[in-house]
């Protein structure tokens, strides 16, 4: 499974990436993260990466709704492979609208700033995985 974090270059998505990455090892998955530059790129690696039972956190600050998030989406679902999006905002675009608006369907996970802990956000994040039976024992 790919999971795609998505947010401003100061939102956390690399801290977060890791510190889940660290709970699902500890549990005995493998994990990669990638810092995503290349959207296209990321996608194809994640997929391949994902294809094969390794959980992909992907940290990016391009959103996968442009025209290589829908083909990195498209790969996805063609392989039979789990993709979420969790976007996260920060405290100044906690009151812009538009960070989360423009996206042509909603993120899985929204993360806002009332839980600006790494913890408090990895929790979340393992939160959904586990209620979407993606993982078990991570939390």
């Amino acid at each position: 499974m790919t999971v795609w974090l998505t947010g401003s270059p100061d939102a956390g998505t690399s801290p977060l990436a890791h510190a889940v990455a660290e709970r699902l090892r500890g549990a005995g998955r493998r994990v990669a993260v990638l810092e995503a530059g290349d959207v296209r790129r990321a996608g194809l690696t994640a997929e391949v990466l994902a294809r094969n039972s390794v959980i992909v956190l992907v940290s990016s600050t391009a959103a996968p709704y442009t025209d290589s998030g829908d083909v990195v989406r498209e790969r996805h679902d063609r392989s039979g492979t789990q993709f979420l999006h969790v976007h996260m905002t920060t405290p100044t675009a906690a009151s812009a609208p538009s960070e989360v608006n423009g996206f042509p369907y909603a993120p899985d996970l929204v993360i806002r700033p009332s839980t600006p802990s790494t913890g408090k956000s990895a929790s979340l994040l393992l939160g959904l995985l586990a209620e979407k039976r993606f993982v078990e024992g991570a939390a």
